[in-house]
């Protein structure tokens, strides 16, 4: 003879099947405990046995403070892993992409696999191959030097013949036709050297990663502010460094254009780190920022305010942008979205390494 169900399998069992039959959504938020003990003519304590079944079961997760929610288990559940390529790991801003992106799949009961390029094409392509012979049903990628055209054509056509999603961050695959979240980076160049032509600067000198896309963009940017004070682009105060010739590019071309007899007032930095490596040579020279020189970057990371001068800077979403990512890459992989596009309007933080001429 079969045994009567006890209370809180009752409970687990209507909350599964409400999954099963896809009655609810991944993220949606459950009853309290104590409407579901109304609902069920049961205890607290009854109520909590059934929870801890479902969360320990992956069927809904918890949030500290917020309550319980469904997670997107189903009774035929398949790849629930996702990949995610970037460029660097544990440098600079990407922890806490990277953290972000982790915290979203979990609460929805997706693995994260982590892979990195180290910004080199031939390691990107290598982790490709190792990607795609993976169990994974998703892909979040930032592109080796996040030039356009860098997501290999064949590697795609894999993801592509296996049905694994992909999404690209900080950079687009495609203009058209890919999934991409990225921020507005010619906007962000633009208001940086705005903000500086708005105190009063003209003479502004630039320097901007040439063998990505993002740099591209900022350079354009900067050339729109410039035009639109009618002044024009000088190319003997413009740097332009590729990955592999940085340290040694920047050295040389701050110490370039200190020595000027003009010396420009200002200069926009491809980033935070670019930034303060412009700074260590203007010290060497006893130039001081911002009486000598006013500076501005991108990213505002925890470099922005690490040293005494705190940098003027263009905000990088970080985290939100990862949480934002895994959001996508499971809506695509569950079938509610094709190809979303997401682009963040820039937001200029404004510290003290700058003053009015």
């Amino acid at each position: 003879m079969k045994e009567a169900e006890t209370k809180h399998e009752i409970i687990e069992k209507y909350y599964i099947n409400l999954i099963e039959e896809q009655m609810v959504s991944a993220g949606d938020q459950l009853p309290s405990e104590n409407e579901i003990a109304n609902q069920f003519k049961v205890s607290r304590h009854t109520v909590r046995q059934a929870l801890t079944y479902l969360v320990q079961e992956g069927w809904i997760y918890k949030e500290r403070g917020k309550g319980s929610f469904y997670s997107n288990k189903k009774s035929n559940e398949t790849k629930k892993n996702v990949a995610v390529l970037t460029t660097y790991i544990s440098d600079y801003i990407f922890p806490k992409i990277i953290s972000g992106i982790e915290e979203e799949l979990r609460k929805k009961g997706y693995n994260l696999l982590l892979f990195n390029s180290n910004n080199d094409i031939q390691n990107e392509r290598i982790c490709f191959e190792n990607i795609i012979n993976q169990d994974i049903a998703g892909l979040i990628v930032e592109p080796a030097q996040s030039t356009i055209n860098n997501l290999h054509h064949d590697s795609i056509k894999k993801l592509e013949k296996k049905n694994i999603k992909y999404i690209a961050i900080n950079a687009n695959c495609d203009e058209q036709n890919s999934a991409y979240i990225v921020v507005d980076d010619e906007q962000g160049g633009y208001k940086l050297t705005n903000y500086l032509l708005e105190l009063g600067h003209k003479n502004i000198a630039a320097l901007f990663k040439a063998d990505d896309l993002q740099g591209e963009k900022r350079r354009k940017g900067y050339i729109k502010a410039l035009n639109e004070y009618d002044l024009s682009f000088d190319k003997n105060i413009v740097g332009e460094y590729i990955t592999d010739n940085q340290e040694m590019y920047i050295d040389q071309f701050t110490k370039k254009i200190l020595s000027l007899k003009k010396r420009p007032t200002a200069i926009v930095c491809y980033n935070d780190k670019v930034a303060l490596k412009v700074i260590d040579n203007c010290r060497k020279e006893g130039i001081k920022i911002p009486k000598d020189l006013s500076i501005v970057s991108f990213d505002d990371s925890s470099l922005a305010v690490s040293s005494d001068v705190k940098l003027t800077t263009i905000k990088h979403p970080k985290e939100d942008m990862g949480i934002r990512a895994a959001k996508c890459i499971i809506d695509m992989i569950e079938g509610r979205i094709d190809k979303p596009q997401y682009t963040y309007n820039p937001e200029l933080i404004v510290r003290e390494s700058c003053s009015r001429v």
